[in-house]
């Protein structure tokens, strides 16, 4: 308020000033246009100061105005322009919100109608070739891949990946690693790329395959280390089973001797090294490794499988299964491993004074199968028929109960004792 009353008594003072000087100093201007001949103009001095403010006001007046107007045309154009961007950065943020949620159909439109405005078109178009894809539309799909490697130089591996991805679910493999493996020359150890790469190898089984690849996964495929050495043992595991199936006991041989000492000493991929050695006839090196093992840790399947085994002792290999009957105690399965044993030494009451311990300790149709053929070849028939018969029913225990006929004063049982 005080401001106001100053100016306002400012002003007052300067018109009366004004005025005064106005009265006290009269004047006048003259201007002379073309010489003594020309045109002469006369006015008032006071006058010709206002007009002359006047005039710079108005020039002044005059080129705000015209800056307004370019401001106003140039503010349109920009509207017009981003405006449409901004309309298309609005699409791409929603449809990629579509995408992720699913919804591919209206992913698809979105991402299409904003892509010739994108600041990033490849990423409407890859969006839209999987939306595409999503919906069986593999054409499309494919055109879209197209436009987005189209869009600039440094897009092939991204489209590269994308196609890759897509071949995957289609469980074209094949396609998948020639795509992969195409653009494995430019990046050799890009994670993504070995990712899909070790996932199509692994749906088809092509375990060479990922056995060459497993350093690069090590060291750049970005796997958690429990699902690498998951992996790397499955490998290891398959080759080994390969080889069997092929009943080359070199080539078994020589994956089992590639391996590092950490995997020779891994107790489960030794076993089946074992289990693959008697499957190939080599009876005598399997029984190394499986009493290696059984001299370590307990281990069911192991002992199994060592009563199948015709080692270079047979004599010895009971010596050492009843030692590790002192270790870990009596057991149905290390039972019917030393019948077996007894079997092959020829000693037959041991044989099947095991047998029948076993089948005390739990009933078993292997274990009875084995007590059953012993005594059919000791003469006593009725006795194997009964356990033949129990050792059937306990193999096939999903017998409906059902009467049957008495057969000498009782009635037969369908069911495992």
């Amino acid at each position: 308020m005080k401001r106001f009353l100053l100016f306002t008594l400012l002003l007052l003072l300067g018109g009366a000033f004004l005025a005064e000087a106005m009265r006290a100093y009269p004047g006048y201007l003259l201007l002379m246009i073309g010489g003594d001949g020309g045109k002469r103009i006369e006015m008032n001095l006071w006058v010709a100061i206002g007009g002359l403010a006047l005039g710079i006001l108005a020039l002044f007046l005059f080129i705000w105005l015209l800056r307004s107007v370019a401001r106003a045309i140039g503010g349109s154009v920009s509207r017009i322009r981003f405006g449409r961007s901004r309309i298309a950065r609005r699409r791409l943020t929603n449809g990629l919100v579509e995408f992720m949620e699913g919804n591919w159909a209206r992913a698809r439109r979105l991402l299409l109608k904003s892509a010739a405005r994108s600041d990033a078109p490849i990423i409407n178009y890859l969006a839209a070739a999987r939306s595409a894809f999503e919906l069986g539309y593999r054409d499309e799909a494919n055109e879209l891949l197209a436009k987005a490697e189209a869009t600039g130089d440094d897009t092939q591996l991204a489209v590269a990946i994308s196609q890759a991805r897509m071949q995957l679910l289609d469980k074209h493999y094949e396609q998948c690693i020639a795509s992969l493996q195409r653009a494995m020359q430019q990046e050799p150890n890009h994670p993504a790329l070995l990712q899909l790469l070790r996932q199509a190898y692994y749906n088809i089984g092509e375990w060479h395959g990922l056995r060459e690849l497993l350093p690069r996964l090590e060291k750049h495929g970005s796997m958690p280390e429990s699902q690498f050495q998951q992996l790397e043992l499955e490998v290891y595991q398959n080759l080994l089973r390969d080889a069997a199936s092929r009943d080359d006991k070199e080539k078994l041989r020589e994956t089992w001797h590639s391996l590092s000492g950490r995997w020779q000493r891994n107790i489960e991929l030794r076993n089946l090294y074992g289990e693959m050695l008697h499957k190939v006839g080599e009876d005598v090196e399997a029984e190394k490794h499986l009493r290696w093992i059984l001299n370590r840790e307990w281990r069911a399947d192991s002992v199994r499988l060592y009563g199948h085994l015709t080692g270079a002792d047979a004599s010895q290999q009971i010596t050492i299964a009843e030692g590790w009957q002192k270790e870990y105690g009596e057991n149905a399965d290390l039972l019917t491993c030393l019948g077996r044993l007894y079997l092959r030494n020829e000693i037959w009451g041991k044989a099947r004074q095991y047998f029948e311990k076993s089948l005390l300790l739990r009933s078993d149709p292997e274990t009875s199968a084995e007590l059953a053929r012993l005594l059919y070849a000791l003469g006593e028939k009725d006795k194997a028929a009964q356990l033949y018969e129990q050792g059937l029913l306990q193999a096939v225990s999903t017998l409906p109960q059902l009467p049957l006929p008495d057969q000498q004063g009782h009635m037969l049982s369908t069911r495992a004792s």
